[in-house]
């Protein structure tokens, strides 16, 4: 599985159309862990809409998102082409990793 997320500094950005960059996890489907990471930088928006951050995300082929919070044009543009959002209340990303593998976050599309 392979998991986008919106990030600011070393935490999950607040909103996904303003993170300065996305932490691309792949994660070993078997083990239930993160098998290598790599960091992809975006082009935060300017509050007009969600700005490159989707062509960059749709760019990495992910299966799912986690963010905290999405707009809903991002939400729509990501969810057409079948990319499960999941939203996580923390902005630790260990720890929604963790909670996402334990199948506790709520899908939100």
């Amino acid at each position: 599985m392979k998991i986008t997320i919106p990030m600011e500094s070393d935490k999950i950005c607040a909103h996904f159309g303003r993170a300065p960059y996305f932490l691309i996890v792949n994660i070993d489907n078997d083990k239930k862990e993160v098998a290598n990471t790599k960091v992809v930088e975006s082009v935060p928006c300017d509050g007009q809409g969600h700005g490159k951050a989707v062509k960059v995300v749709l760019g990495e082929k992910p299966d799912v998102v986690i963010c905290i919070n999405m707009g809903k044009n991002s939400m729509e543009s990501l969810s057409k082409k079948g990319i499960e959002i999941y939203k996580c209340e923390t902005d630790d990303v260990d720890e929604c990793i963790r909670l996402l593998l334990d199948e506790k976050l709520n899908k939100i599309n």
